[in-house]
């Protein structure tokens, strides 16, 4: 035995440490993330009231997650996709009294879920279709944008290929690129 450190190590108990002092600090990871101002947040509701996260029923829409990241609850956070369904409207950030800027911190919560690798499949199918399209819903059925009078391809990154392949220049600059979840040749 060597001095000073015990014969038998608690995994559960250091596991409980960790979660506990995560906790403590969660609202700092996620404003080193992005998300600097979460701590001014009063819980007044007016993202909620206009988020469509919040009208769809999703449980972590942007108040709710505010609110959890403040109490700690990486856990519970970390195993739901809501962050990840964000549609990215920004109007709760418009409507936001204390300038919080309640987008960021979906965003910021994302990144954390990727340092976790707590990432839906879901998400990595959208991300893989951002990369190899331009869009994180890639659109099928182009017969019908024909019919009526529209490009095959709308007039994006998917049928600028200069704008593709600058999209993927950044991408492939993100941590996101390192997990290697997507190919990225």
């Amino acid at each position: 035995m060597i001095e000073g450190v015990p014969s038998v190590l608690n995994l559960t108990e250091i596991a409980e440490r960790e979660k506990e002092e995560f906790g403590k600090r969660v609202y700092e990871v996620i404003k080193e993330l992005g998300a600097e101002r979460i701590t001014f947040c009063m819980q007044c509701g007016a993202c909620a009231s206009i988020c469509p996260l919040a009208r769809v029923g999703f449980e972590w829409f942007n108040k709710k997650l505010i609110k959890a990241l403040l109490l700690g609850l990486k856990e519970e956070l970390l195993d739901d996709p809501t962050p990840w369904a964000c549609v990215a409207c920004n109007r709760c950030t418009e409507v936001c009294p204390r300038d919080v800027s309640p987008f960021e911190v979906m965003f910021a919560m994302r990144r954390l879920m990727v340092e976790e690798f707590a990432i839906p499949t879901l998400a990595i199918e959208a991300l893989r279709s951002l990369y190899e399209h331009g869009h994180a819903v890639y659109m099928t059925g182009r017969e019908a944008r024909k019919k009526v009078g529209l490009p095959e391809k709308p007039p994006s990154t998917d049928s600028d290929e200069k704008a593709l392949e600058d999209l993927r220049k950044i991408l492939k600059e993100t941590k996101l690129a390192s997990l290697g979840l997507i190919p990225m040749e």
